[in-house]
C-alpha cells in the first residue's frame, strides 16, 4: 500500500479554504515554465478576445462520452459491482482521515467544542483574511466591512446548541455578506463564501454575534458563519440522539424530496422512523423542532448507505451532468470538491470540503509530482483497473473515467478553462457546470494540460491492492 501523506501542520483548520483551491478561475496556477511561443504570442499584437467566452462545447468531447453507459461498458459486471470499501471498513477510514488538519471532524465530539481552539480559528481567519486586504489581493465591496466583521466576530458570545438546517444556507468565512473579492471582481466568485449547508444537515452552533443574526458553526467538514439561516430550535439531547440513528435514508440522487416537499440532497440522509411497503417514515427539521415526513421507495434512495462500487458512484456523478457549477456553494451548486465530498458521503465516507485536503486521502495515495505524462497515465490506469482514481492537480479535483481512443476522461464541476489564441493571449472559455472532459484540457496555454498539472491521485481500491512498482 501507498502510504498516505500528512498535511502535518502547513496552515490552520480555518484558513485552509482560502490556500485548498475550490476549482474556480485558476488565477494562482502557474506553470512550471511557459509553453514555446506563448510569450511571443503575448507580446504580438493581440487579435483574441479579453473577456471570457461562455461555452457548452468542450474538445474532443462526443455525446457518447456524457454517456455513463459509455464508461460503464468498459468495465467487467463484476469489477462494476465489486465492492471498494467495506462497510465495515468506512469508520476507520473516516478515522484516519479526521487525523489530518482541514479535514472532517465529528462536530458532536467534545474537542469540536473546546472554547480555546475556537477563538484561535476565528482570529487566525480574520487575521489571513486582512492580510490579503491590507496587501490588495482581495477587495471589499463595501468599505470597512471587513472591521465590521471583525467587531462582530471578536464581540461574539459563546453558546453550545445542536441544531438542523431547514433550508439551504450559504456559510460565510467570515460575517461579512457584501462579498471579498479577486479584481476584477466576477460575481460568481465571493471569497468569503466558504461552502453551502444542505437542508438536513446538523450544525453545532458555538457562537452567536451581531445582535444574534450571525452565528458561528461547525458542520464537520467545514467551519464559519451563518446570517439568519433558517435552523431548527435548539435540539435536546433525546432529540439528537434520534437525529443520529445509524438506520437512514440515503439518496443517490440530488430531486429527492418528502411526499411534502422536504428535499434530501445527494450528502445528507434522514433518520428512519419507520419502514413501509411504500416507502420511509422519516425526521425532517423544522422551525418547531424534528417532525416525521414520508419518502417512498424509488431508484433515487438507499435504505442505508450504499457500499462503495464504480456503478453506483459512476451513475451518481453523472446524474449530475451539466448541473450548475458554484464557487464555495454559491446559490447551493456544487464546486469540484463539494461534487466530490457530496458523492462519496452517500457511501459514509467523510471527504474533505476542500480539494488540496482531498488529495490527501484515500485507501492509496499517489504522489504524481514531476513524473512524464505517459509515467503518469501508466500509473492512473493502472490503479483505475483496481478502484476509482481521484485526480488533484492545485486549483481542481475530478473523477478519471478511463481512455477511449487517443485521450483520457474525467468528470468534475469546473468553471473554466484555456485555449491557445494565435496572435494573442490564452482565450478562457466558461463552463459553470459539471462536465466530461480530457486530460489534455489546456494543453499549450499558460496554464498548461490538466494532465501536466495533475500532481496526486487518490484511490479507493481494497487496501489490500498494491502495484510491486510502488
Amino acid at each position: 500500500m501507498i502510504r498516505m501523506r500528512s498535511l502535518g501542520t502547513i496552515c490552520g483548520h480555518c484558513v485552509l479554504w482560502l490556500i485548498a483551491a475550490a476549482c474556480g478561475p485558476d488565477k494562482t496556477a502557474e506553470p512550471t515554465s511557459s509553453p514555446p511561443g506563448a510569450d511571443e504570442r503575448k507580446a504580438e499584437a493581440p487579435a483574441c478576445p479579453d473577456a471570457a467566452i461562455p461555452t457548452t462545447r468542450l474538445p474532443d468531447v462526443v455525446p457518447a462520452h456524457r454517456e455513463v453507459a459509455t464508461w460503464l461498458a468498459k468495465v467487467s459486471d463484476a469489477d462494476l459491482g465489486a465492492v471498494l470499501v467495506e462497510p465495515d471498513a468506512v469508520e476507520s477510514l473516516n478515522q484516519r482521515f479526521s487525523e489530518m488538519v482541514g479535514a472532517w471532524r465529528d462536530p458532536t465530539a467534545p474537542e469540536s467544542g473546546d472554547p480555546d481552539r475556537i477563538t484561535r480559528d476565528i482570529d487566525e481567519r480574520l487575521a489571513h483574511l486582512r492580510g490579503r486586504v491590507d496587501a490588495g489581493e482581495i477587495v471589499q465591496r463595501v468599505p470597512g466591512s471587513l472591521a465590521e466583521a471583525e467587531r462582530i466576530a471578536r464581540e461574539s458570545t459563546p453558546v453550545d446548541q445542536f441544531r438542523i438546517a431547514i433550508e439551504e444556507a450559504q456559510l460565510y468565512c467570515v460575517p461579512l455578506d457584501s462579498g471579498l473579492f479577486k479584481q476584477p471582481i466576477d460575481e460568481d466568485f465571493d471569497r468569503n463564501n466558504c461552502s453551502s449547508i444542505h437542508p438536513g444537515e446538523l450544525v453545532r452552533v458555538l457562537r452567536r454575534g451581531g445582535g444574534g443574526q450571525w452565528l458561528y458553526v461547525h458542520v464537520g467538514y467545514v467551519v464559519g458563519w451563518l446570517h439568519e439561516a433558517a435552523l431548527t430550535p435548539r435540539l435536546g439531547r433525546d432529540e439528537l440522539d434520534r437525529w443520529q440513528t445509524r438506520s437512514r435514508v440515503v439518496p443517490v440522487r440530488d430531486d429527492v424530496t418528502t411526499t411534502d416537499g422536504f428535499r434530501v440532497r445527494i450528502g445528507t440522509s434522514l433518520p428512519i422512523v419507520d419502514r413501509t411497503p411504500e416507502g420511509f417514515r422519516v425526521l425532517v427539521p423544522s422551525e418547531e423542532g424534528l417532525r416525521e415526513a414520508t419518502v417512498l421507495r424509488s431508484d433515487g434512495v438507499h435504505d442505508g448507505h450504499p457500499p462503495l462500487t464504480r456503478r453506483v458512484l459512476w451513475e451518481l456523478l453523472f446524474s449530475e451532468l451539466d448541473k450548475p457549477y458554484g464557487w464555495g456553494g454559491r446559490a447551493g451548486e456544487r464546486d469540484c470538491s463539494r461534487y466530490l465530498r457530496d458523492a462519496f458521503a452517500t457511501f459514509g465516507i467523510q471527504l474533505a470540503r476542500h480539494s488540496a485536503v482531498q488529495a490527501q486521502l484515500g485507501t492509496h495515495n499517489l504522489d504524481l509530482t514531476g513524473m512524464p505524462e505517459d509515467d503518469k497515465l501508466a500509473l492512473i490506469e493502472s490503479w483505475a483497473a483496481r478502484g476509482v482514481v481521484l485526480l488533484y492537480m492545485p486549483g481542481h479535483i475530478m473523477l478519471y473515467l478511463g481512455k477511449d481512443g487517443d485521450h483520457h476522461y474525467g468528470i468534475s464541476s469546473m468553471s473554466e478553462y484555456l485555449e491557445p489564441c494565435p496572435g494573442g493571449p490564452d482565450t478562457v472559455y466558461r463552463v459553470d457546470r459539471v462536465a466530461v472532459t480530457t486530460l489534455d484540457l489546456g494543453r499549450d496555454t499558460e496554464r498548461t494540460a490538466f494532465i501536466q498539472r495533475i500532481t496526486r491521485a487518490v484511490v479507493f481500491a481494497p487496501e489490500k491492492l498494491e502495484l510491486a512498482a510502488e
